[in-house]
């Protein structure tokens, strides 16, 4: 997702207004191109009778000098901020420029100043109220619950069909984008995706875990606690950063339509006798495709297909 570029211009008043002023919120960032002109009076027209519903994010950006802005602002008694791009250079930028002439367009941004809905060439009866709506659903969208968290569950119905391995490795790039304490990155995977490695494997798991026998790829999740801080009141975060990475991993799994599964259900002794390693086993993953649930016994068969089971959130927060 392309972001706005870094800018820095002045307002209508000569006060700075730079990329950094827009982080943190959503705006709406109209590039026009002449104020004073029909077009520009109307668009700008339609604009200010939404400020309030843009919660005031709204900045109109042209070539004029800010002494033409602060003209064309008092006359239209306009809300809303203008702000000079006297020599294109940010238009430029953005590639609303066309034989030197500004083309008239539309951005709307987010609080991390990502681009997430651009109007170039804008007809301008009715634009207004197309990016508020706009506007309104991107807002709507991103206040839900992300979507892979949503669908992300347990499921044990896995079908055999091999994992490529390009995928494996961005499961293990995402987790690897955890944050954790200073920057100690603890965590270590193993994928074990060949034949031979997964029946060694398969010898560690639990009896209630027969259903990861058919799962093409297993990985093996294991830090120490040397590889991160260890602090004061035995907080040992080797294993809440490790944690952190495998939740990335499910949501990013849970993304590219794949099963990932942890499980506790193994013998961490065997485990690292078998694959030649020490500290901690923290668990074991399960990674496949969803679909096959004739190897399923009665019990995982009912869980498979029943709804979410969470405590009221109450039993779990505190505002104070």
């Amino acid at each position: 997702m392309k972001k706005m570029v870094e800018f820095s211009l002045l307002t209508e008043e000569d006060q700075p207004f730079t990329f950094q002023d827009l982080l943190g919120d959503y705006w709406v960032i109209y590039f026009y191109p002449k104020a004073g002109t029909s077009g520009c009076t109307l668009e700008a027209w339609q604009f200010n009778e939404l400020f309030e519903q843009f919660e005031g994010h709204i900045i109109g950006v042209s070539p004029d000098s800010t002494r033409s802005l602060s003209s064309f602002k008092q006359k239209h008694g306009l809300k809303f901020k203008l702000v000079s791009d006297s020599k294109k250079e940010v238009a430029q930028q953005l590639g609303i420029v066309k034989d030197g002439k500004l083309i008239r367009s539309t951005f709307i941004t987010d609080p991390w100043g990502r681009i997430r809905r651009e109007w170039i060439n804008v007809k301008v009866d009715g634009h207004a109220q197309e990016v508020l709506e706009a506007y309104r659903k991107i807002k709507e969208e991103d206040f839900s619950i992300n979507a892979s968290i949503l669908q992300r569950r347990a499921f044990r119905g896995l079908r055999s069909d091999p994992i490529e391995d390009e995928k494996l490795l961005r499961l293990i790039e995402a987790a690897h984008l955890a944050p954790s304490c200073f920057n100690k990155q603890p965590w270590r995977f193993v994928v074990v995706r060949t034949k031979e490695n997964l029946e060694k494997l398969h010898e560690a798991l639990s009896s209630g875990n027969y259903w990861m026998k058919y799962a093409p790829a297993l990985i093996i999740v294991h830090t120490k606690d040397e590889f991160d801080c260890q602090l004061s009141d035995d907080r040992n975060y080797a294993l809440f950063d490790t944690g952190l990475a495998v939740g990335f991993l499910l949501v990013q799994a849970t993304q590219m339509g794949l099963v990932a599964h942890p499980v506790a259900g193994y013998d961490p002794i065997k485990v690292k006798e078998l694959f030649g390693l020490d500290g901690r086993i923290v668990t074991l993953i399960a990674v496949g495709k969803w679909g096959r649930f004739e190897q399923l016994n009665e019990k995982h068969l009912e869980l498979e297909k029943s709804p979410r089971n969470r405590v009221e959130l109450s039993q779990v927060i505190r505002l104070i």
